[in-house]
């Protein structure tokens, strides 16, 4: 596979998402069902109405970018299957975004249709975690059916908990898909590596409009379609390349999956759904109580928040791409993620951040329509 031939399909994908995205910024602010105008709920941090419909310039760049991969390299017939399994949950993710309303079930059951088929289709399946005990169950293919759907659904869904601030999502994703990228790179995977490399540059057109002035958000279908890409390569690359460890999509997306298993705890040790919305997310706490600005809400702080929590899955990034074929290295690093996580969560919910830490400033006054965040279920 040529770079400089990856580079220019990368670059069509990159540049399609990128002009798509400045066309939706400005057209959907016409249109009341394209915009997110729930800022009365609990998690919402925005307070003005802006285009929820980000996951079209995605998903038009992954499949301008497979397409065009397709043609340059050949025997990518995979990239296709692929994103004619995502279509069922990124369709729902639209209606979401359109209705602004959905049933939990009819999420769930379309989202995980996406497994579901390319279990099928692509054989892209997990037989191994690198857990004693369970591999052995993993050797069923049933469970094995049962525990992929599981997974990547998880994931599509993780994604969505933390799109909220501009670039958060985009960003932890834009990470994770270079991680695959890198490792496909490292095995000889050139279909996983032009699936992830397209999906990069899909994402940082769209970035350039997401962030840092939050003129377009990613929106239910853009999250859940970033995840299901990201969660089906992640399985592929893992099962056709018996060297990966499965550990390694795992420390990539370790921030998204943790903050939605701990979420779920959280809410369940308080009595609540763990599907309901509330403003105890990581990013939520940092944007109220460590970028504390006395102007109140305003783009830079929502800004100067996502930019604080990058360093999040920066920080995983390197650990999971050094150490891709390191499993029990790999799994310690997780649980030494966690410990962190729980430091830092304790320290910001009980209001002991150090001084040093916090940022104050008296923001200039903003325009109201730069006021803007966004946030998934």
């Amino acid at each position: 596979m040529s770079a400089n031939t990856l580079t220019l399909v990368c670059l069509l994908a990159g540049g399609l998402s990128l002009a798509l995205a400045l066309v939706l910024a400005r057209t959907g602010l016409r249109h009341a069902r394209a915009l997110d105008d729930t800022w009365h709920e609990p998690q919402k941090l925005h307070r003005v109405a802006i285009p929820r419909i980000g996951g079209i310039a995605i998903a038009v760049g992954v499949v301008a970018g497979a397409f065009a991969a397709e043609l340059a390299f050949g025997g990518m017939d995979t990239l296709g299957l692929l994103l004619v399994c995502m279509i069922p949950g990124f369709a729902w993710g639209m209606i979401e975004d359109l209705t602004k309303r959905g049933a939990v079930f009819a999420r769930l059951a379309l989202t995980g249709t996406t497994p579901m088929l390319a279990y099928v289709v692509l054989d892209a399946r997990i037989t191994e975690v690198g857990v004693p005990g369970l591999d052995s169950l993993l050797a069923v293919h049933a469970i094995s059916f049962l525990f992929t759907v599981f997974a990547v659904t998880g994931i599509a869904h993780a994604i969505n908990v933390v799109d909220g601030l501009n670039g958060l999502a985009g960003v932890t994703s834009l990470l994770a898909a270079l991680g695959l990228a890198a490792v496909a790179w490292t095995v000889g995977d050139a279909t996983v590596l032009a699936g992830a490399c397209v999906l990069a540059a899909s994402i940082a057109g769209f970035l350039l409009v997401n962030y840092p002035g939050g003129r377009l958000f990613l929106g239910d279908g853009g999250a859940y379609l970033i995840g299901l890409v990201l969660a089906v390569l992640s399985v592929m690359l893992v099962e056709r390349n018996a060297e990966v460890s499965p550990w390694l999509p795992l420390m990539l997306l370790a921030y998204p999956i943790w903050e939605t298993l701990f979420s779920m705890y959280r809410r369940r040790r308080r009595g609540r759904s763990t599907g309901s919305a509330d403003a105890l997310h990581l990013h939520s706490l940092v944007y109220r109580r460590v970028v504390r600005w006395r102007a109140g809400e305003c783009v830079a702080r929502n800004s100067l928040a996502s930019l604080l929590l990058w360093i999040i899955p920066a920080a995983c990034w390197p650990v999971a791409v050094l150490l891709w074929d390191e499993t029990r290295a790999l799994q310690a690093a997780a649980a030494g993620f966690i410990v962190v996580y729980l430091l830092l969560y304790r320290g910001i919910v009980r209001f002991r951040v150090p001084a040093w830490l916090v940022i104050r400033k008296a923001a200039p006054a903003v325009r109201a329509e730069t006021l803007h965040a966004t946030e998934g279920p």
